[in-house]
């Protein structure tokens, strides 16, 4: 999962900084289409992740959602999918790109901040 949140993620938030500061047309073009397809690519693996490990604590008769990871990880996946409805009213409120940068940027230090939980708790075992 550290793969496609760097590989990902990572591009992904670079492109969503292109589109918002790129003067090249060209380029800004590019980013815009390719953008919400890096990204909903990213949240496609990410809910798949959480499946796998919701399935991996239910077949070893572990607890679920008490971890830290699992709460970031179910934090970071309801505020990505409040994302992805930001960009259906841009047109009529430019401010909610201003917002759609800052949760952007937060999800993905969240999702940092997951993954370090993550490999904690996987070097605990």
């Amino acid at each position: 999962m550290a793969v496609v949140l760097f590989a990902m993620g990572g591009y992904g938030t670079y492109l969503g900084f292109r589109i918002r500061f790129s003067d090249d047309v060209e380029e800004k073009a590019m980013a815009k289409d390719l953008h919400p397809k890096l990204l909903a690519g990213m949240f496609f693996f990410f809910a798949l992740g959480a499946t796998g490990g919701v399935t991996s604590l239910l077949t070893s008769d572990k607890p679920i959602f008490e971890s830290p990871h699992a709460l970031t990880g179910l934090i970071g996946l309801s505020l990505l999918t409040i994302q992805t409805v930001l960009p259906a009213l841009f047109e009529g409120n430019p401010g909610l790109r201003n917002i759609h940068g800052l949760l952007g940027s937060g999800i993905m230090a969240l999702f940092l901040v997951h993954a370090a939980l993550g490999l904690r708790l996987g070097l605990s075992y």
